[in-house]
C-alpha cells in the first residue's frame, strides 16, 4: 500500500505541473497536498524516506507557488489595480 500512497502523490502533482484549466488545477492542488499530507503521516519515523521526503518537501513549494501565481492571479507584473498595466503617458 505505501508505493501506492507514493505513486498518488507523485502523480497528482504531475497532473497539477500539466493542467491549463483554472478550475480543475483548484481542484487537483487540493488533491495533491492532501495527497502529500497522508503520504508525510505514513512516513513519520521512517528511517529510508529522506529522498522521497526532501521531493515533497520541493513538491509542497511548488504547490504553492502555483496557489499564488495561478489560482490566485498573482502574476509578478500584476499591480494593484486588478492586473492591467498602467498606461503610458501620451507625449504631448
Amino acid at each position: 500500500m505505501s508505493g501506492d500512497c507514493s505513486l498518488h502523490w507523485e502523480k497528482t502533482f504531475l497532473q497539477v505541473v500539466n493542467e491549463s484549466d483554472r478550475e480543475k488545477l483548484h481542484r487537483l492542488v487540493h488533491e495533491a497536498e492532501l495527497a502529500i499530507s497522508l503520504r508525510l503521516e505514513e512516513l513519520r519515523g521512517s528511517a529510508d524516506s529522506r529522498e522521497e521526503l526532501s521531493t515533497m518537501a520541493v513538491a509542497i513549494r511548488a504547490l504553492g507557488s502555483i496557489r499564488l501565481q495561478q489560482l490566485r492571479g498573482g502574476r509578478p507584473r500584476a499591480s494593484s489595480d486588478g492586473g492591467r498595466m498602467a498606461e503610458s503617458p501620451k507625449p504631448n
